[in-house]
């Protein structure tokens, strides 16, 4: 086979140093070659290449070699129509949608993904073209074939490739496409299959940031034409379903109009057939498939959340796209049938019913702060060791957060999977105020612990010792920082802080202790309450997340105070609700595994539960009376308290 010439080598080397949004500087793109040329082409499974459809002007095709056969995909065009004059065009196959069909390309031979689900192909080597796509273009405008000129005359059909080309010409052909390979934007650079790119990074490479003036697809120049119908979305190209053998007559009475391109012609042509696909073999059959819609609120997150990420990588704006009626994300409809949807139910009633609580500790009708449940309580604490206790804190959290041991009945009444997906959302309200009063009663019953403790100075600090050993546990070993962060705020009370002899003592005779306290966990829990950094621990840790500020944000309360960064704290607590949504399943399976064979204690469970606290506090009779005047006078039985102390 005779080498090109040095004007159709030049020509080509000028092409494949386009841009890479450019289809043109794509070694593989081999423009109007006909099908019969391209199927010669292909002889491995895996080989393929990208030509223009010959019956859809405007249209690609992708033609392949897999099983044994030559198969060709015509690649589906979709335009989204905003507003009046812009428009995006995006292309695929069956499922993934990209800018452009460079990056459609990169995605299928990178992941290895199939064209579609009947035929299973799988692109993975590029068969390049040798050739200038003007060339090509004048080659194989009319026939396909050049019954002009003779063998000698007749430019090289072969391709790239060491199975058909001897070493010089090959050597020569690197040379061509050597600036093409260096910069990564041909497939074939792709090679090295443990390696997968990302999905979002494979999206785009298109540069529109608010869209595009609207111009019929297939038309690379900028002359004016007149503008299409507007519509918000609409799909072009044709649906094999609905498209027979193409006639000749139709080719040859102009050019085809195709469903993007708003021009008339003088003749219409003919109407495709409405024929059964069993009948097509002009292309695969393509089905084209929605995306499931989201069922919960964290799976509207993590699709939301994907386009945002496309969008990022590539820089292609989908801010058009929030509005009415062009949601980037398909309209499944609203039907119950279809996505399993029930309204879910507002709660009104508080989940913590102390009339309806069996205690295994507290007498029937008990007062407020039973001396005989106090001493026992001490008694059970000083039988377990801190990381025991902490675990047991965990079960009952999980419970309470709705984290662990959720039906499907209460699912449904939720209308999310996870009590951390329904604390952001305004169903929430009592699940909120539900945690807020755990939060605050852990704190409470730390502080009884304290301060109910009339010895000696030693013995309150032995009692303060074990429980910012408790904190580390709850923080490092059960991963729960709503207790954690719950028995920080106990620690970091007035009525506690104010007790100088306790502390004293503890930095003499728990000197580790001080030191952690100081060191490690007040700064932690200033990181926690302002959302800064990484998670602390990692995501992987943590079972029960940090979920106070978001609380007591959705609830009005005050937390930060005044500060000069409450706006930069409050974008980053929102963030931080963000990821806590959308990562459930998280969290559920890391508290699933650190309660794995759990032996667990009915007592010491008891004593961490809610409903077990509100009447060991204000006893049978004030256990239900409101939240607000309840706080109020307790924290006056705790100054009081601590005033007698010290």
């Amino acid at each position: 086979m005779e080498p090109a010439s040095e004007k159709l080598r030049k020509e080509l080397e000028e092409e494949l140093k386009l841009s890479m949004d450019q289809l043109c500087s794509h070694a593989w793109y081999h423009g109007c070659l006909p099908r019969k040329e391209a199927e010669s082409l292909l002889q491995k499974d895996g080989e393929f290449l990208i030509r223009d459809s010959r019956s859809s002007a405007g249209d690609y095709v992708l033609s392949c070699f897999w099983g044994g056969q030559a198969l060709h995909f015509k690649i589906i065009r979709v335009v989204l129509r905003p507003r009046k004059g812009y428009s995006r065009t995006l292309f695929q196959f069956e499922q993934e949608q990209f800018d452009n069909v460079p990056a459609l390309v990169r995605f299928y031979v990178g992941n290895r993904k199939a064209i579609s689900d009947t035929s299973g192909a799988v692109v993975s080597q590029p068969v390049n073209r040798s050739l200038p796509l003007c060339y090509l273009e004048e080659r194989y405008r009319d026939t396909g074939q050049l019954p002009g000129l003779d063998k000698k005359h007749r430019a090289p059909a072969w391709r790239f490739s060491s199975r058909t080309a001897t070493a010089g010409e090959e050597m020569a052909e690197v040379n061509i496409l050597w600036t093409k390979d260096r910069r990564g934007s041909d497939p074939s650079s792709l090679n090295q299959l443990d390696w997968r790119p990302s999905l979002y990074s494979a999206r785009s490479d298109s540069n529109l940031l608010n869209g595009s003036p609207e111009a019929p697809p297939g038309i690379q120049d900028h002359s004016p034409l007149p503008l299409p119908p507007p519509s918000p979305v609409f799909r072009t190209g044709s649906d094999p379903v609905l498209r027979p053998n193409t006639p000749s007559s139709y080719a040859q009475g102009g050019s085809a109009l195709s469903g993007s391109e708003g021009r008339l012609h003088a003749k219409a042509p003919l109407k495709p057939l409405r024929a059964p696909s069993v009948l097509v073999n002009d292309y695969c059959e393509l089905v084209p498939k929605a995306p499931e819609g989201p069922r919960s609120h964290v799976e509207h997150l993590k699709v939301e959340e994907r386009w945002r990420g496309w969008a990022h990588v590539t820089e292609t704006a989908f801010g058009f796209l929030d509005a009415e009626g062009s949601s980037p994300l398909p309209d499944l409809g609203d039907t119950k049938e279809e996505l399993g949807f029930e309204r879910p139910l507002l709660e009104t009633v508080s989940s913590f019913q102390p009339r309806l609580f069996r205690s295994l500790l507290l007498p029937p009708d008990n007062k407020p702060l039973d001396p005989k449940t106090l001493q026992s309580l001490k008694a059970i604490f000083s039988q377990h060791d801190c990381r025991v206790t902490a675990l047991h804190i965990l079960q009952v959290d999980c419970q309470a957060a709705r984290i662990t041991g959720v039906s499907k009945e209460q699912q449904q009444a939720m209308g999310v999977d996870s009590g951390l997906e329904l604390i952001t959302l305004p169903q929430g309200h009592q699940l909120r105020k539900d945690l807020l009063e755990r939060h605050h009663l852990i704190a409470l019953g730390i502080a009884v612990d304290i301060l109910g403790c009339t010895g000696a100075v030693t013995d309150r600090a032995a009692i303060l010792h074990k429980i910012i050993q408790l904190a580390v546990e709850l923080w490092q070993s059960a991963g729960d920082l709503f207790a954690f962060s719950a028995v920080m705020k106990a620690l970091q009370m007035p009525q506690i802080t104010r007790l100088n002899q306790t502390w004293r003592q503890l930095r003499q005779g728990h000197t580790q202790s001080a030191i952690v306290f100081e060191k490690e966990l007040k700064p932690l829990m200033g990181r926690l309450n302002r959302a800064e950094g990484d998670e602390v621990p990692s995501l992987k840790e943590v079972a029960v997340p940090h979920i106070l500020p978001l609380l007591c944000l959705m609830e009005g309360e005050e937390l930060l105070g005044e500060n000069e960064e409450t706006c930069a704290v409050l974008l980053r607590i929102l963030a931080a609700a963000r990821s806590v949504a959308t990562n459930t399943g998280v969290f559920r399976a890391n508290a699933e595994a650190k309660l794995q064979g759990l032996q667990a204690f009915p007592e010491l469970l008891e004593a961490f539960r809610t409903e077990f606290a509100l009447l060991l506090f204000w006893g049978s009779k004030g256990a239900e009376a409101g939240r607000t005047e309840r706080h109020r006078k307790f924290d006056r039985i705790l100054t009081v308290l601590s005033q007698k102390l010290e």
